[in-house]
């Protein structure tokens, strides 16, 4: 007969029987391996369908979870509880030399389900101590160990071990837990840059316009059209050289222009909705009255500079006593000199000063004071504080605070022509350039050249006075003969014209065609205090007259 053919199942069964001692025929142990392997492959499966992983992210609440899972532990439970009675009862109907193959436990049990050691353990351990993605630590004390049917009574029952189980899987499933879930894709929405506001500072060139400046910015030229016709800014078809002009803009938008024509005046446009609007803001000066006392003792120049005095007032100075006393030879060391002025600032910069209020010199022990006044037009005059003008007819000298290099005389060697002759006027010495003023109203008789006197200018002043102007560089704009000039403008350049050794002035002062010593000759004055001022005039005066003696006793 031909032999049989068995699966290989049923090979190692027979094998099986061959070692172990009293051995039984396959077909009566055929019912118990299989009711054993069946109870052991339901606890895997309810292991496995109870993976703590398995419950992450259901959408149930706390409490409905933890009743679900409850009543799936008494269902478990029960139908445990009903295996393992039959399984006892087999056991019972078993030949006694009939034993179990040695089933070893690792430290987590076959398919992953924890040994009841582990399961104690891990239930010893407090649930915040245990990863809870990490595989739960084994007993140190866990062996291996050979489930005889004698110990099993002994030797926790798989429904134990799954009830210690499940309850673990409770209580974790109870905590929160993190997402283990593969990371999440965000996805982020575009962001739209919004354009940064910025003030540009523009530096205007020469041959600008206020469209060309929009060009070069990527702004629209028709919006600066629009703007330069407005009434309040015509000013900006016509833009001055330099660091005057500053625009607001955003992208490529204008939001606000500063345009500065003139230091006290400042141009502003700022836009309101679709519509730009335009106004001129008026800035004044910071004025603050200063004083100031020295003693000359080399020039006034040398001693104004050492006390922080600008050029500017030492000019002005100069002008106001200019009839009195004669800059270029008249002071010595020693004398000195009170002023009081107005000193102006703008946003904490000085810019310059204002107009002397008072002002004091002493020459030799003899006392010049001055005292401002405006006339009914508004224009500035000095006066002594008893109401005497100090503005004469004529100014004592055409260069301001020039040095004499050779007098009037009627006898003088001459350096050029090595003879001596008549010296008929004042030569005053400066640089090449340095301006030459008409020393009063009058008209302008010849403006050409004379032989020895080279470039010459001659004014005529009313029906007694003539002044001569000589060896100039040159000649002011506008000079011409018949012109008509005013007391201090600015007619020639000091040169070295005709016969000269170097550059100077040759000035000459003519009285009914007789020449005199312009240094000494006596100049007839201006005018007196207007009738109406002359109230307010006492009051200044007195004011003033008092700040001065003040001073001059420090």
């Amino acid at each position: 007969m031909a032999p049989r053919n068995r699966t290989v199942f049923q090979s190692d069964l027979r094998h099986f029987s061959r070692l172990m001692p009293g051995s039984v025929p396959i077909r009566k142990l055929h019912r118990a391996y299989w009711l054993i392997a069946g109870i052991m492959l339901l606890a895997t499966g309810i292991w496995l369908g109870h993976e703590p992983i398995a419950s992450i992210g259901s959408p149930e609440s706390l409490e409905a979870r933890r009743t679900k899972l409850a009543s799936q532990l008494s269902a478990v439970l029960d139908a445990e509880d009903r295996l393992i009675q039959d399984s006892l009862a087999l056991r019972k109907s078993l030949p006694g030399d009939l034993s179990i193959p040695k089933l070893i436990s690792s430290p987590t049990g076959h398919d992953g389900i924890p040994t009841a050691s582990n399961v104690s353990s891990a239930a010893d351990k407090p649930i915040a101590d245990m990863s809870p993605w990490q595989p739960i630590p084994a007993s140190p004390n866990s062996t291996a160990r050979a489930l005889d049917p004698d110990s099993l009574s002994a030797v926790p029952s798989s429904a134990g071990i799954a009830r210690a189980a499940l309850e673990f899987d409770l209580a974790y499933l109870l905590m929160p837990q993190p997402q283990l879930d593969s990371p999440k894709t965000t996805v982020s929405e575009p962001t739209i840059e919004t354009p940064i506001e910025r003030w540009v500072n523009i530096n205007i060139r020469a041959g600008d316009s206020l469209s060309k400046i929009f060009k070069r910015l990527g702004l629209d030229p028709r919006i600066a059209i629009a703007i330069a016709r407005r009434n309040e800014a015509q000013i900006l078809n016509k833009l001055r050289t330099g660091p005057y002009l500053q625009m607001l803009v955003r992208g490529q938008q204008l939001l606000a222009l500063r345009y500065q024509p003139d230091l006290l005046s400042i141009i502003s446009v700022e836009r309101e909705g679709k519509r730009y609007r335009t106004s001129m803001i008026k800035r004044k000066f910071d004025v603050a009255e200063r004083t100031v006392t020295g003693v000359i003792r080399s020039s006034l120049f040398q001693s104004g500079k050492k006390n922080g005095v600008s050029r500017d007032i030492l000019y002005n100075l100069s002008s106001i006593f200019q009839w009195q006393i004669d800059f270029s030879k008249d002071l010595r060391s020693g004398d000195r000199y009170t002023l009081i002025y107005e000193e102006r600032s703008l946003d904490g910069r000085k810019f310059g000063s204002g107009p002397i209020f008072a002002a004091e010199f002493v020459v030799r022990g003899k006392t010049y004071r001055a005292i401002r006044q405006l006339s009914l037009s508004g224009a500035n005059h000095y006066f002594t504080p008893n109401g005497e003008s100090l503005e004469g007819l004529f100014l004592r000298s055409p260069m301001r605070m020039a040095r004499i290099t050779s007098p009037f005389s009627s006898r003088r060697y001459h350096p050029a022509l090595k003879k001596w002759r008549a010296h008929k006027g004042v030569d005053y010495g400066g640089s090449t350039g340095d301006p030459v003023m008409a020393t009063a109203d009058g008209k302008v008789t010849f403006v050409g050249r004379q032989h020895q006197y080279g470039k010459v200018i001659t004014l005529q002043h009313g029906q007694k006075y003539i002044t001569l102007y000589a060896h100039l560089s040159r000649f002011a704009k506008n000079i011409r003969s018949g012109s008509t000039v005013t007391q201090g403008q600015v007619i020639g350049y000091v040169g070295t014209t005709g016969l000269s050794t170097g550059p100077h002035l040759h000035y000459e002062f003519r009285v009914n065609g007789v020449h005199r010593n312009p240094l000494t000759v006596k100049l007839p004055r201006s005018f007196a205090i207007e009738r109406a001022l002359r109230p307010e005039f006492k009051k200044t005066a007195d004011f003033w007259s008092t700040r001065l003696d003040q001073l001059a006793r420090r």
